[in-house]
């Protein structure tokens, strides 16, 4: 027989609401242990509470959900299929937060970085190496990509960060950090007519086939931009990303390579001579590049600021 004096029998009398998951937590823990006292310490909240929440809960169903026997809690036949479908409910809910904690994990540590040809094979790779060093439970994938498209892989949300070449050609969507700056450079056969100059200027260049990258690749671009601005007209021996091909016109003196230093090393010199354009705007930057817009996780964070740290001190 349930006792309405009794301040822990729940009744109708609050307002009707839609059941909680916090009423569902109380419910089934005050189910388990029938004591209001030791349900509410283990709650963390004051018996009243979980009282006034167990009554707002039956008024929602117009049932009674606990009743007293001889003075023992007890449940309804109600309140017993009700444990039976919490108990369901909240497994299920405890299940998805566990598979939704794993794919948040796996997101937050699973990076994409596109990386524009050769960036890799220089400095960088050491600030990649000594990065997954001190964190191992973050995996960078890289891609390996021309300039222009790794720059797109930024800009349409498939990669997370980029280290690209020159500033953005849509610079409004991007935060953009340059990290090393590169003058380009003109690459001779010892015996042509430029070799024993120390710097030259496009013009200079302009008089002798070049050697280059293609459209896609920002040396190209920086190349016909100067060009256009100097009205200076161009002709090619080879336009292609065949850095072979490239090397070896080079070396049969059929031409002038279009080059940077970013790949030269102090213990191996090069063969052939690098002579630097006095042109400002020639130039091949290393830039950090984000999407401004895209969401950037706690390990994207750590990646952004040691790239950041690897930064020329002159370009700070």
């Amino acid at each position: 027989m349930i006792d309405k004096a009794d301040p822990v029998c729940f009744t109708k009398s609050e307002e009707s609401a839609k059941m909680e998951l916090r009423q569902m937590i109380y419910f089934k823990e005050l189910s388990e242990c029938l004591n209001l006292p030791a349900a509410a310490r283990a709650l963390y909240i004051t018996p009243q509470a979980l009282s006034k929440s167990m009554r707002v809960l039956a008024r929602e169903f117009d049932t009674e959900i606990f009743y007293r026997d001889q003075g023992k809690l007890r449940l309804t036949t109600f309140g017993q299929a009700l444990l039976s479908e919490v108990t369901v409910l909240l497994s299920q809910i405890n299940a998805m937060e566990d598979r939704l904690k794993d794919i948040a994990s796996q997101e937050n540590n699973h990076l994409r970085v596109a990386c524009s040809h050769g960036i890799l094979q220089g400095h960088f790779n050491s600030v990649f190496t000594a990065f997954k060093a001190q964190h191992p439970e973050i995996e960078i994938e890289f891609l390996e990509l021309p300039d222009v498209f790794a720059e797109q892989m930024v800009e349409q949300e498939d990669c997370d960060l980029g280290l690209s070449i020159n500033l953005p050609n849509k610079p409004e969507m991007f935060e953009t950090t340059v990290l090393q700056h590169y003058q380009l450079c003109a690459v001779v056969h010892p015996d042509h007519p430029l070799a024993r100059q120390k710097t030259t200027t496009l013009k200079q260049c302009s008089q002798y086939p070049l050697i280059t990258k293609n459209r896609i690749f920002k040396i190209w671009q920086a190349v016909e931009q100067c060009a256009l601005r100097q009205q200076l007209h161009l002709s090619y021996a080879l336009s292609s990303p065949n850095e072979i091909a490239w090397k070896e016109l080079v070396l049969s003196n059929q031409g002038v390579g279009i080059g940077t230093t970013y790949y030269r090393r102090d213990d191996q010199p090069d063969e052939l001579p690098v002579i630097p354009f006095t042109e400002k705007e020639l130039t091949w930057d290393i830039c950090l590049i984000r999407r401004r817009d895209h969401y950037c996780s706690h390990s994207a964070s750590l990646l952004i600021e040691a790239l950041k740290q690897a930064q020329d001190p002159e370009l700070c």
